[in-house]
């Protein structure tokens, strides 16, 4: 299957990215999500360019709507998905936007693009998104009405899990990233591949330039590049932090679009359960080795949990390639 093979070098790549976006979204990194992602669609325009002069046409009007919204709406899930991962662990964010996207698309895509799966396929998708939903949980004690009946009934060792509060951000992003992912299948499904990808940077493109519109948008990238002209060795480190990240990240847009032209939309975004795997090794071998860069808690119930999660990704992954 090679769509298969395309989504998981897709997901390792943005799986490096995502990674990197955390280490500049802290603190004395980039703060701002419009500016974060306003560099993003600036280096996508950029990539656009290079790939016109191989596969630019116009389409029907209808499709180049569609590709225009298309983009549009990746666009605002990438500034929720930053707003989040500005205020939360990137594994917890990460998985709780990916363990959403596949449920959105496979509701999507049943009335939509009416796709069909064998019981194996079906089952492996469900797996796969159960596996991204368990890693997203939290089982930290908080206060209510569970916290209430354990103290009546004695029992003070056991908490229910519950969802971070960046859900309510994590929510529309993973539902606005479904959209723009059956919109672009249904963009491939009508044209070519390098084209339908020209018309849907395109859509981004204008999406983020709308941003410019509002004036606090404009001053914080204007202040963001300023910044970025210092000659210290701390922003020189995040400058080639960024670079490489959205050289990965590009990459990896790119090689997941292309999986989706290949393939089921449904079953290359239920994939993205292999993504928080690597999301979770990379953020223990941060933890470990360079915890001034990214350092994230991690206990022995949380590896347990996420051990878990990743097994029922894994047998997921096996059934929907059988």
């Amino acid at each position: 299957m090679t769509w298969l093979i395309v989504a998981l070098v897709a997901y390792f790549l943005n799986a490096i990215a995502m990674v990197i976006d955390k280490t500049l979204l802290k603190k004395g990194g980039i703060e701002s999500p419009v500016v974060y992602t306003f560099y993003i669609a600036a280096l996508g325009s950029v990539l656009m360019l290079f790939v016109i002069p191989f596969g630019f046409s116009v389409p029907a009007p209808f499709v180049v709507l569609v590709s225009l919204i298309a983009g549009a709406v990746f666009v605002w899930a990438l500034i929720l998905q930053f707003k989040a991962l500005a205020k939360d662990d990137a594994t917890r964010v990460i998985s709780s936007i990916g363990g959403l996207v596949p449920v959105f698309v496979f509701i999507l895509a049943w009335f939509v693009l009416e796709e069909n799966f064998s019981r194996y396929e079906f089952c492996g998708g469900i797996l796969l998104v159960a596996g991204s939903f368990l890693i997203s949980l939290d089982f930290h004690e908080r206060g209510g009405a569970w916290t209430w009946l354990k103290k009546k009934m004695g029992y003070t060792k056991f908490a229910l899990p519950h969802i971070r509060q960046t859900l309510w951000l994590a929510l529309p992003s993973a539902l606005l990233y479904a959209i723009s992912s059956i919109l672009t299948k249904f963009v491939y499904n009508n044209t070519t591949f390098l084209n339908g990808f020209i018309w849907t940077r395109l859509g981004s493109l204008l999406a983020v330039l709308s941003l410019l519109l509002i004036a606090k948008n404009r001053h914080d990238i204007k202040s963001s590049l300023q910044k970025g002209k210092q000659n210290n060795s701390n922003q020189k480190n995040q400058r080639f932090r960024f670079l490489f990240g959205q050289a990965c990240g590009g990459s990896s847009a790119l090689l997941q679009q292309y999986a989706i032209f290949l393939g089921s939309v449904v079953l290359v975004n239920a994939l993205q359960g292999t993504q928080y795997a690597f999301v979770f090794v990379l953020v223990i071998i941060l933890t470990l080795f360079a915890p001034k860069l990214l350092k994230e808690k991690i206990t022995q119930e949380i590896v347990i949990q996420k051990i878990i999660s990743i097994i029922l990704i894994a047998v997921g992954l096996y059934l929907v390639t059988v």
